[in-house]
């Protein structure tokens, strides 16, 4: 038994040595600029819902009711998006969250296909810490650094536009053109 315990120790130590010395991509990418407020305002939002009491969100069926929970308490807080919209940060992975969209004024709830969820791009950004989700209060752009919907080939950054209740795709920077790494390298 004890030679069994021994056993398991050494391969735990092995394993946790090994993991630790992974490293990451360098990505020398400015996100100080494609991630500043210069970026989020060619894109503005129409209106804003400063002052407003946000509506309690539909959360009777479907995927809504599922997460009921977190997108009431995410809602509660008000619009960070859009004017009069909140993105809510569902956990759904280690690495990765899933994406609803509640309006603060009808209390409706998007579940939007093209980000239904987004995973973080393991890169060694230095100093600058990046996040899966990036968007303003008064801003209709989303940026995603990462991927979506769980595409391994898909790293880099997607620049969508909320308009009529839907993302739509401005543009993509694949991660090997945005870190200036080879595209074979694996995220």
């Amino acid at each position: 038994m004890r030679m069994v315990a021994s056993f398991t120790l050494s391969a735990l130590a092995i394993a946790s040595t090994s993991h630790a010395e992974e490293t990451f991509p360098a990505c020398h990418a400015p996100f100080s600029d494609l991630l500043s407020s210069k970026t989020f305002a060619v894109y503005p939002a129409l209106g804003s819902a400063r002052s407003i009491r946000p509506a309690k969100p539909d959360v009777r069926s479907g995927q809504a009711h599922l997460f009921r929970t977190v997108i009431r308490d995410e809602a509660r807080r008000g619009p960070n998006f859009a004017g009069h919209f909140t993105i809510i940060r569902i956990g759904c992975g280690a690495g990765t969250v899933c994406v609803a969209i509640a309006d603060a004024l009808t209390g409706k709830v998007y579940f939007p296909k093209p980000v239904r969820s987004a995973t973080y791009m393991l890169v060694d950004t230095g100093a600058y810490e990046i996040d899966r989700l990036n968007f303003q209060r008064d801003s209709n752009l989303l940026i995603v650094v990462g991927t979506v919907n769980e595409r391994p080939q898909g790293y880099g950054m997607y620049y969508y536009r909320w308009n009529s209740g839907q993302l739509h795709l401005l543009r993509f920077v694949p991660a090997s053109k945005l870190c200036g790494l080879p595209k074979s390298t694996q995220f």
